[in-house]
């Protein structure tokens, strides 16, 4: 047991090698800080690293949740947390971990291409099952619904597996689906294999970065993870407007063929290159969603769905509010899905340097009544080329400056369960893609395309003003962290 001494004094050493190893993934200095916070709470994930000589007090590696708010703040994504258990596996030359790396990445731009490239061929897919656009929409629901509730309940049941059997299990999974959705006559087979595809997603993604962190060298950890993650930034500025295209040109079957394509690559390439590694310790059902006792925690989520789901009111119905800048053509589609996926790098850019500078809470604070503005204006102002290419740009930067402001808050409001409360805040996020598509099928429903954007209107003003109540209950805010030094660990809001 330690002495109250020699544990602020470990406190202090482990946030001041959080400092270093993050100033190596060109974290800025607030998110530094707020690491090196984290780092000095005392929380059991940070354990001890075994060395030649035994355990190195000194610099103890980040044991997953840390490194998955810094990943959060430099890409935009959450890892949910997971961890791979001791021993840690590290084997393998540089050249067999980079393709390891390129292997796992090549799984997540399959999901991050399956995630929105239904959207943009929303209406050819309609046509075929000969079913309403607005009940097409519901399709995207089914992938997301799944992804949103599937994630927690499979990792509470196959969680403590090893990684390796779960990933080809997902990818699995993920393939049945979209094989099934591409040779669907039907709207209900379609319908289920959306389903399955959400839930092979939802296991792939958390364990594709879990073994990419657990099988990097130290104090690589954040950069492999950065790897596997830049799968789904490559496949919004790549895969999108190609896939959207193939399945405009070609047929919507066969860009889900493609995908089903990639899944198997990737699932060849983990066979091969992806050794065993021990599992997770089991949590119940219950122990994950512990943390939804907290009120804070609970608006912030809360928050965070209507503001995904004001945005996804509109993306749902893509190839709909842009149609009139098209005309159909797929080619028009094809680039201003690309001007999307660059506003979205941009925003992914922008929002950790912003919530650097001003905090996570007034950078939302701008961020989501701007969101909510451009996105009700979307349909009503994409009535020619080239207004669409000045406002779906702009509309793709705020929706990728809602997550990273969000997690910072909630992680903050919840320090002693980071894990737990980044996995919920994911599933919330597709969960907010879910609702998004059930409001954007009501608006386009009852006021077609216009009825859209009043759709998402009719979601963004209840989430500023829950936005307004997170600001109001407290959530830790990470404001004055700013002003805190560098090399001292501060304490947890």
């Amino acid at each position: 047991m330690r002495s109250s001494a020699e544990s602020a004094s470990w406190k202090a050493r482990s946030a001041r090698s959080t400092m270093r190893s993050t100033c190596d993934l060109g974290i800025s200095r607030m998110s530094r800080v707020t690491l090196a916070t984290l780092a000095g709470s005392g929380s059991p994930r940070i354990a001890f690293s075994p060395g030649p000589r035994g355990p190195d007090p000194a610099h103890p590696p980040l044991e997953g949740w840390a490194e998955a708010l810094a990943h959060t703040i430099v890409v935009g994504t959450v890892t949910r947390g997971s961890v791979i258990a001791h021993p840690r596996v590290r084997n393998g030359k540089g050249a067999v971990m980079r393709l390891r790396l390129i292997v796992l990445a090549v799984g997540t731009f399959a999901m991050g291409v399956d995630t929105f490239v239904i959207a943009p061929i929303l209406g050819p897919m309609a046509d075929d099952l000969d079913v309403s656009r607005t009940a097409a929409g519901w399709l995207i629901t089914a992938f997301a619904l799944a992804y949103a509730l599937g994630g927690p309940v499979l990792a509470a049941a196959v969680g403590h597996r090893a990684p390796r059997g779960l990933l080809l299990g997902g990818l699995v999974v993920f393939a049945v689906g979209n094989a099934l959705n591409a040779v669907a006559g039907t709207y209900g087979s379609a319908m289920i294999g959306r389903a399955l595809a959400g839930a092979g997603a939802s296991l792939y993604t958390v364990n594709a970065l879990a073994v990419a962190r657990a099988t990097a060298r130290p104090g690589r950890e954040g950069q492999a993870a950065s790897v596997v993650v830049g799968g789904l930034t490559t496949a919004i500025v790549l895969g999108l407007p190609l896939g959207a295209w193939l399945g405009s040109t070609t047929g919507w079957r066969v860009a889900l063929w493609l995908i089903v394509g990639l899944a198997a690559v990737a699932g060849a390439g983990i066979a091969a290159v992806v050794p065993d590694l021990s599992g997770l310790p089991r949590r119940t059902l219950r122990e994950r969603v512990a943390p939804l006792t907290d009120l804070r925690v609970v608006v912030i989520l809360a928050a965070t769905l209507l503001c995904l789901t004001t945005s996804w009111t509109v993306y749902t119905y893509f190839d709909t509010v842009t149609r009139p800048a098209t005309d159909g053509d797929a080619g028009r589609t094809s680039l201003i899905l690309l001007t999307f996926g660059i506003g979205a790098v941009c925003g992914n850019l922008l929002v950790g340097r912003l919530a650097d500078r001003f905090g996570p809470a007034r950078t939302i604070v701008v961020a989501a009544p701007l969101l909510t503005a451009v996105a009700a204006l979307v349909p009503v102002s994409s009535r020619s080329m080239a207004a669409a290419c000045v406002v779906v740009p702009l509309w793709g930067l705020l929706h990728w400056m809602i997550n990273v402001p969000q997690q910072l808050r909630v992680t903050a409001a919840a320090p002693d369960a980071v894990p737990l409360v980044l996995g919920l805040h994911q599933s919330t996020i597709y969960l907010g893609i879910s609702t998004g598509g059930a409001a954007g099928a009501a608006g386009f429903a009852l006021g077609g395309r216009a009825g859209i954007g009043w759709a998402a209107l009719a979601t963004g003003v209840p989430a500023l003003v829950v936005l307004a109540w997170s600001l109001r209950v407290g959530s830790g805010s990470r404001d004055e962290l700013r002003s805190a030094p560098v090399e001292a660990p501060v304490t947890s809001g």
